[in-house]
């Protein structure tokens, strides 16, 4: 990582975006976006965008409590039958920091921090959620070990919230450490594929705009959903189609941050465009390691055996 470079104007000491020996902006380093901020703003919060400082701080305070005594608890043991849980609280970011605008939501527009889908786009999300034991392919492309997607690989998850990004003259590429997937974004100016090929991660072609660089995807895949964490709540399973269009933005702001936003456009699913932002940080440390989904994945073969002795059982009186 190149440091940043202290100018001075009119006696105040002023940070310089870092440059690669190239020229263009220095985005390379390893990154999480770790944090509470919940995706959209809460019902209960109404019109309030931002909290208080103090606000902040208690929320912070409260989460680091809560996180340090989930790890002193013991197992919580289960009956047949029971509900067994997930994985213990180790294994999860303990998303104690608000982000540093002290936004009440990830999503920046609509002011009201709520993304407008459609009502008919929820209903479809729906009708696969309450049929995931039925067939495979109402699983999202996660469950299945496929992908996240574009932007949904950006959106946060319960762990494995770790990304690095590198950059030559002509390319930048984005390791994501969830589903270990790349995304490869040519700066060359070369147009985009054909519009009969559909990609999990969309097709991406980038550009600076003063030391932003902006992304534009298309050529989306309709099996991808625009998130696959329960983390974002009521959008997770919302379908993309083939007309949904991503615009980025990728801009780092001080030595450890890139503020990074997406706007989506998709009329279909969503009566206006909307944009979350996602601050991007470099911790000490922070390393990716390899997620290996395939290989242990039971979850598909589980969800659809554990829906064929529903339905037995249904038959034969739980006979």
């Amino acid at each position: 990582m190149f440091a940043f470079v202290l100018s001075t104007v009119a006696g105040t000491a002023v940070a310089q975006t870092p440059r690669t020996p190239w020229g263009h902006p220095d985005l390379q380093g390893t990154y999480t976006n770790a944090t509470q901020t919940p995706f959209e703003r809460p019902e209960a919060l109404s019109d309030k965008a931002f909290l208080t400082e103090e606000e902040a701080a208690q929320l912070e305070q409260r989460q680091t409590e809560r996180f340090a005594a989930a790890l002193e608890a013991p197992a919580v043991q289960t009956e047949a039958g029971g509900q067994v849980g997930a994985y213990n609280e180790f294994w999860y970011d303990a998303r104690a920091r608000v982000v540093g605008t002290r936004r009440t939501s990830l999503v920046v527009d609509p002011p009201n921090g709520r993304v407008p889908v459609r009502a008919e786009a929820l209903a479809a999300r729906d009708y696969h959620l309450e049929r995931i034991s039925d067939d495979y392919l109402h699983l999202g492309p996660w469950d299945r070990c496929i992908a996240r997607g574009t932007p949904s690989n950006f959106f946060q998850s319960a762990y494995n919230n770790n990304y690095m990004i590198l950059q030559t003259p002509d390319t930048i590429a984005i390791y994501f450490e969830m589903i270990h997937d790349v995304r490869v974004i040519p700066l060359d100016g070369r147009p985009h594929v054909g519009d009969g090929m559909q990609l999990w991660n969309g097709d991406s072609r980038g550009h600076w705009e003063g030391d932003t660089l902006v992304v534009e995807t298309t050529n989306l895949t309709e099996k991808g959903w625009i998130s696959t964490s329960v983390i974002q709540g009521r959008i997770r399973g919302v379908t993309q189609t083939k007309d949904t269009r991503l615009v980025e933005r990728f801009t780092r702001v001080d030595e450890g941050t890139i503020d990074y936003q997406v706007t989506v456009i998709d009329p279909v699913k969503y009566t206006a465009p909307w944009t979350a932002q996602i601050p991007l940080y470099i911790e000490d440390g922070l390393v990716l390691y390899e997620y290996a989904c395939h290989e242990g994945n039971w979850a598909v073969h589980n969800i659809l055996s554990g829906g064929r002795a529903e339905e037995q059982a249904a038959a034969t009186g739980g006979r």
